[in-house]
């Protein structure tokens, strides 16, 4: 998870309000128009459907639901679910930054985002004057919650990026991951101040250059643990790392376990 992008991102409230589905079994679509759509599910379940992409959302769940996207929901139990629209910000997949995926779901295990959503209810409706930057600092709080599934960045929406020069840095990345790669090597392959690509990079990608190379080559190790007997040392290097210990402190960071018990869980041999 990238929580540093919250800070810097232009993330407004749109709308917030609570919404009920009394039937069950009806089938309903929700369309995310131009917003970030935030669905809590307070009571129910249902199976949704987006993307030919199926699943099911349940109690304190929340749908994340990128701008332009279509839903469709059948009903379990009856739902009622807290809707909130926003802007400024976007939902990338921080396991696959490359993904195409447009609905996401977490989680609320212990809460925490409810008791925000309350507390950002509570300000919408009884509105004074320092309301608006009072809603901002709830929904960033409700967003660091969120990136605590750590399959899940953000992105900032509010510039629209030159996709052509970030995609040549992504791809020069993927095909160099194992050679040093500077922030200095990547600003003069595409021509641009390293300052200004590093926030363009962001703008596209919710991270930074260097941020996506670590991450394409700890994808890059997972692969060779899972499906190899090359040595722990070996693969550090292979994918670029050049100091297995660094390494080893890098991948249990991310991925919440060594290298070798990920080796023991997932390898196929």
């Amino acid at each position: 998870m990238y929580i540093s992008n919250i800070n810097s991102s232009s993330i407004k409230l749109q709308s917030i309000e609570t919404e009920s589905i009394p039937t069950t079994g009806k089938s309903i679509t929700v369309f995310s128009e131009n917003n970030l759509t935030l669905l809590y599910i307070l009571k129910g379940a249902a199976d949704f459907n987006v993307n030919d992409r199926e699943g099911q959302v349940k109690k304190r769940d929340m749908i994340l639901l990128n701008p332009e996207t279509t839903l469709e929901l059948t009903t379990i139990r009856k739902v009622e679910w807290i809707k909130i629209t926003l802007t400024g910000i976007l939902f990338t997949s921080s396991l696959d930054i490359d993904s195409k995926s447009q609905m996401f779901v977490t989680e609320d295990t212990s809460q925490s985002i409810k008791r925000y959503l309350d507390l950002a209810i509570l300000e919408h409706t009884h509105r004074f004057r320092g309301t608006e930057l009072i809603l901002k600092k709830l929904l960033e709080c409700i967003m660091v919650h969120v990136l605590k599934n750590s399959e899940l960045s953000i992105k900032d929406a509010s510039v629209q990026v030159k996709n052509d020069e970030i995609e040549r840095i992504q791809q020069y990345i993927r095909k160099n991951y194992s050679q040093k790669i500077s922030l200095d090597d990547l600003s003069n392959h595409v021509g641009i101040n390293k300052y200004y690509l590093i926030r363009l990079f962001k703008q596209k990608t919710g991270l930074s250059p260097i941020d996506y190379l670590i991450h394409v080559r700890l994808a890059e190790a997972e692969k060779l643990l899972a499906t190899s007997n090359i040595t722990i040392s070996k693969i550090s290097d292979m994918v670029g790392f050049h100091s297995p210990s660094h390494f080893s402190k890098t991948f249990k960071e991310s991925n919440h376990c060594t290298p070798s018990a990920f080796r023991k869980k997932h390898s196929t041999d």
